[in-house]
């Protein structure tokens, strides 16, 4: 299910059913809306008639099934720049035994935001007002932002498994289809490679090559042309490797290679 099909799902299960009412609470263009409603009546989720439509019939263990109930870890861990909220820190909107005070009037960002706990993704030890720990999916990463109180619970398993998978899983997918997994903790900001942490990625992109089945060596670059040159001797290292059946892996993460690659390279595996 979609992030815009999931957001009409969970109007209407609150209680929307009207195309305006469901467009108010969730922000989406009428095109978007009917195509979701669409989605969900195809899938029986939904049922229509002549004063509008309703939920339908659905399992409890659908994913939008799930409600926030006393969590309020968004309001609390994420920046919300439109209403001046820093990460870490209570929204002045939130109120406690009231929630949030401009619920009808919330920036599109907190109408639009959905958690992977509550999609259904992952399971309670992962409800964010336990865990300390938000997991949501853009389109080319795993972003988990961790409140400060905890900084360290992502480390910590059965999370770091499973962030490890994650990562793997968008490693192994071929072109345009991968992404990353992206951990915020606080001030400090962390690319995962399946268990190997790259910590303080840079805006340049990070090479790496596998060590084993879940580990890395990594280097991150310092600009496009450091990326390039990274990414140049990563060619001929396998070039090296297919040739003479193996080839060393240079252990400085903070290496900038020049070409020509392969003497060095050479002499490093012994095969000069």
């Amino acid at each position: 299910m979609d992030q815009s099909t999931l957001q009409v799902a969970r109007a209407v299960e609150a209680g929307a059913t009207t195309m305006k009412s469901v467009i108010d609470a969730t922000g989406l263009s009428r095109l978007k809306v009917e195509r979701a409603l669409n989605t969900l009546e195809k899938q029986k989720l939904l049922v229509r008639d002549g004063q509008g439509f309703k939920a339908a019939g659905q399992p409890k263990t659908a994913p939008f099934a799930r409600q926030c109930g006393s969590c309020n870890a968004c309001c609390d861990i994420l920046e919300v720049a439109a209403v001046d909220k820093p990460v870490n820190q209570l929204c002045k909107h939130w109120q406690t035994g009231t929630g949030c005070t401009i619920y009808d009037r919330r920036p599109q960002m907190c109408r639009s935001f959905v958690c992977a706990w509550l999609q259904g993704h992952l399971d309670d030890d992962w409800f964010p007002a336990k865990s300390g720990i938000i997991v949501h999916f853009s389109q080319d990463a795993v972003n988990v932002t961790v409140d400060d109180h905890c900084p360290d619970r992502w480390r910590e398993e059965p999370y770091f498994s499973k962030l490890a998978e994650w990562s793997l899983n968008g490693i192994k997918r071929i072109g345009n289809r991968g992404y990353a997994t992206l951990v915020v903790s606080g001030a400090d900001r962390f690319l995962l490679l399946g268990r190997t942490v790259v910590p303080e990625p840079t805006l340049f992109g990070t090479a790496f090559v596998p060590l084993t089945a879940d580990t890395f060596q990594f280097w991150r670059a310092t600009s496009p042309e450091h990326l390039q040159r990274l990414h140049e001797r990563i060619t001929e290292m396998e070039r090296i490797r297919q040739e003479f059946g193996s080839c060393a892996i240079p252990a400085n993460e903070d290496d900038d290679p020049q070409a020509p690659y392969r003497p060095a390279l050479l002499r490093l595996s012994n095969h000069a």
